[in-house]
């Protein structure tokens, strides 16, 4: 018994540790051109399926910025960290 609970909570744990890595609303093609674009919600299940939080790259000053990205839509100019933004962006 306590070896079925303790491989239950080993599984609850990579599984909780992968979805820290999840990050939705990231585009499948990201750019760094395009502009801010903070999408909508015009449906409902948008306000659920993306984090409020995304970088997008202003290219004219050389730099990532936050935008609060509202779940749907929305160019490819979005990022789910500055550092992901960074890495892509400022080369």
């Amino acid at each position: 018994m306590k070896f079925l609970l303790t491989l239950v909570c080993l599984a609850l744990y990579v599984a909780h540790s992968q979805a820290q890595n999840v990050c939705v609303g990231r585009p499948v093609f990201q750019v760094c051109t395009g502009g801010r674009d903070e999408g909508n919600n015009n449906i409902f299940t948008c306000r659920f399926t993306a984090m409020n939080e995304m970088w997008w790259y202003e290219s004219g000053a050389r730099r990532c910025n936050r935008m609060s990205y509202r779940g749907c839509g929305g160019n490819n100019n979005r990022y789910c960290s500055q550092a992901d933004c960074q890495q892509k962006c400022r080369r």
